[in-house]
């Protein structure tokens, strides 16, 4: 029972097992790069902006395949 609880709860917040590891694997090597002042702050803001809209995207592809 609280198994089946715990699974609705966590699919509330992780629909697309894809997509969420995906945004927290880069959010997580951004951070990392940038902690150890491996790339300009800039440089990891831009990371961001460009890589959270192409993982969208390739959720949004990869959902829209799924779809017979």
């Amino acid at each position: 029972m609280i198994k089946g609880i715990w699974s609705e709860l966590v699919g509330l917040f992780v629909d697309d097992e894809f997509l969420a590891i995906a945004i927290v694997a880069l959010v997580m090597g951004v951070g990392v790069l940038r902690y150890l002042e491996i790339v300009d702050p800039v440089v990891a803001g831009a990371g961001l902006v460009i890589g959270l809209p192409a993982i969208l995207i390739a959720g949004v592809v990869r959902t829209l395949r799924r779809i017979p």
